[in-house]
């Protein structure tokens, strides 16, 4: 029978023996794990040993195309499974984790490759690019690049050779084994903040460029030509009305959700709202896209004419822009582009420049430690910090290691003493600040139950943006829940919370978006409540050939999650890692006022004594062990991931 959806192939690069093969993937196994994340995290558990070295060649980069890649509308999403290379704890543990991207060529071009699914292990003797192109795979001399090249030029010079491809490369963070440094898939997307560009760097891998020509074959295209139409009418109803994604960028995530605090709103308003972005920025979506997230930023005008960057959003200049001071929306741009090029992570590049900056200027940093350099809050200086990270030049060698190592030099525990940025989770500083946002679901499982720590890729939810009513959250929810029960409960007030059980709610909210992660479709689609479970399962079952329910596709999500989770109990995590950011508890003194860590309605301010009420009901949810914060084995049986059990 001819598969549909998937490809059926796992291509095996071993870069140390310079050998290929292919393997196929057994379809029941493939419908089992959905594919995707879910499917890379089931080959981790075979290819990743505990205890292995992040940056050792037995460490494999295994990369997966969601199934619905190439398919339908917004699923451009690739996923890329390896124990990243950043700390996640102070004595030396390490994360398994699954980092997602969006693409403009690759995902596609991966599928139309024919694989599924690609294993990278060993380490090359020089520097090297896999080329990719359908059946042809052949390791290329990369030492051209290498050292030369940054992640765009390295882009740019693949695109030129090949034509239409997809590329993920790595820039000079990578080459440094900076452990924060990532990857950027096709210019646009960033692919494993914490530290997938050491992963790759320490393999002596530039890049990896894939060029397929063959067809995404879909079971029923009639079928799906009738949804996909569907699709867009409720696109058209319900998210285009609300603006670009510029405006719903700024208005409703940046401004109330991510506002760092230094500035008074109405200041960042002044100098980085709307009359400042809609000029210097061109929407890029990924392919079957239509909401546009990504930006082409470049300044136009000013002193910073020129200044530039193709990855990432607008909102995370504005950010940068007041978390450093830049008045300048010219200034962020240069900065935030330039860490870009060097491939390295702007949230925490950012953020320790924030913090060792802050304290240079109190006192508690001299320049006795920073050999004589004086550490101004001005472009200049984060600019020179910059390229310190990245070539590990100085004290950049120590601040290239992460927060633990940082926090050994500086003297202080950034975890504590940080209060100004978002919190530290994981070794990893939060994409979002809880006290600005309040607690829901994104910053519950991004702070506190990931494995992976403080990213966002995971906890998208009715909540995630501000003031919805709960009306509309719970309606959300029961989208994306076949059990009205479990629905009817969690939306009860509780005294240590609020109106709901924002802990309760976030095992669903996670489960949800690891089908989301799997199947290659962006999570803003499941925010704005563009696909639930009955879609998504409607889409597997007519993609595939392969019926799917939405019942089904929920017991995967939460498969999936089990299996990630058990993964990295497997390298020594419990609850005593899920930890929430210490400064999540302590006050923020901003220009508006003060910002503390409250429900989601900002009527309860939360105290530790209900943060630990709140991480019972979420392991209660979930059906662990409350006490140890991990899977139980009955949870595993009933899941279907008995290979995962030992004796006794």
């Amino acid at each position: 029978m001819e598969r549909k959806g998937y490809t059926g192939k796992i291509l095996h690069v071993d870069l140390t023996t310079r050998s290929v093969r292919k393997e196929s993937i057994d379809p029941d196994l493939g419908k089992k794990f959905l594919g995707g994340c879910g499917m890379n995290l089931r080959l981790a558990s075979e290819w990743i040993a505990p205890g292995t070295d992040p940056l050792s060649p037995d460490n494999p980069i295994i990369l997966g195309v969601g199934t619905l890649v190439g398919h339908t509308p917004g699923a451009a999403k690739i996923s890329c499974t390896t124990k990243l290379a950043l700390p996640a704890a102070a004595d030396g543990r390490h994360y398994v984790t699954t980092a997602m991207s969006g693409s403009r060529g690759f995902g596609h071009g991966m599928k139309r490759a024919g694989y599924d699914h690609i294993v990278i292990t060993g380490r090359a003797e020089e520097p090297v690019y896999v080329e990719i192109v359908d059946d042809e795979v052949k390791l290329r001399d990369a030492r051209f690049l290498w050292g030369e090249m940054d992640i765009y030029e390295t882009t740019d010079a693949l695109k030129e050779a090949y034509g239409r491809c997809g590329v993920i490369a790595i820039g000079r963070a990578g080459e440094t084994l900076c452990r924060f440094s990532m990857a950027i898939t096709d210019k646009k997307s960033t692919l494993g903040r914490s530290g997938l560009g050491a992963v790759m760097g320490a393999k002596n891998l530039k890049a990896i460029v894939v060029k397929g020509t063959g067809e995404a074959k879909v079971a029923d295209r009639q079928r799906l030509k009738e949804l996909v139409t569907r699709i867009r009418d409720q696109y058209r109803q319900e998210v285009k009305p609300l603006g670009g994604f510029s405006d719903m960028e700024w208005n409703m995530i940046t401004k109330e959700n991510m506002n760092p605090g230094v500035w008074s709103k109405a200041r960042w308003e002044a100098l980085y709202g709307e009359e400042k972005y809609k000029p210097i920025k061109e929407d890029l979506s990924c392919t079957t896209c239509w909401i546009g997230c990504g930006g082409s930023l470049e300044v136009k005008e000013g002193p910073f004419q020129g200044a530039s960057s193709r990855t990432g959003l607008y909102l995370w200049v504005a950010i940068m822009g007041q978390k450093l001071e830049l008045e300048d929306v010219g200034a962020s741009v240069q900065l935030f582009g330039h860490m870009n090029r060097l491939g390295l992570c702007t949230a925490t590049t950012s953020s320790i420049i924030d913090w060792i900056t802050r304290r240079f200027d109190q006192g508690v940093i001299t320049e006795d430690k920073t050999g004589g350099m004086v550490l101004e809050r001005d472009l200049d200086t984060y600019l020179e910090l910059t390229d310190m990270i990245a070539n590990r030049r100085d004290f950049g060698d120590r601040l290239a290691e992460g927060w633990f190592e940082a926090s050994q030099w500086v003297g202080l525990d950034a975890e504590a003493d940080y209060v100004e940025g978002s919190g530290i989770a994981k070794g990893t500083d939060c994409i979002y600040p809880a006290r600005a946002a309040r607690l829901d679901p994104q910053r519950f499982t991004m702070g506190v139950t990931s494995p992976r720590g403080g990213h966002s890729a995971q906890g998208a939810s009715g909540a995630s943006l501000p003031f919805t009513p709960i009306e509309l959250i719970a309606e959300a929810a029961k989208r994306n829940s076949t059990s009205r029960y479990d629905m009817d409960r969690i939306f009860q007030p509780v005294p240590y919370y609020g109106d709901f059980n924002a802990a309760r709610l976030t095992k669903h909210v996670e489960d949800f978006n690891f089908v989301l992660n799997s199947l290659g479709t962006c999570f803003i689609w499941g925010a704005l409540r563009m696909y639930s479970l009955d879609s998504l399962a409607e889409l597997y079952s007519i993609v595939t050939g392969m019926e799917m329910s939405a019942g089904e596709l929920e017991v995967a999500g939460e498969r999936i999650f089990n299996l990630y989770k058990v993964l990295n109990v497997r390298e020594g995590f419990d609850r005593a890692d899920d930890a929430f950011p210490e400064v999540w508890l302590k006050p923020l003194e901003t220009p508006d006022g003060v910002q503390q860590l409250t429900d989601y309605y900002g009527k309860h301010v939360i105290t530790a004594e209900d943060l630990e009420h709140l991480l019972d009901d979420y392991y209660d949810e979930r059906g662990w062990d409350v006490e140890k914060g991990i899977p139980t084995r009955e949870k595993l049986s009933d899941l279907g991931l008995e290979e995962l059990l030992k004796p006794g």
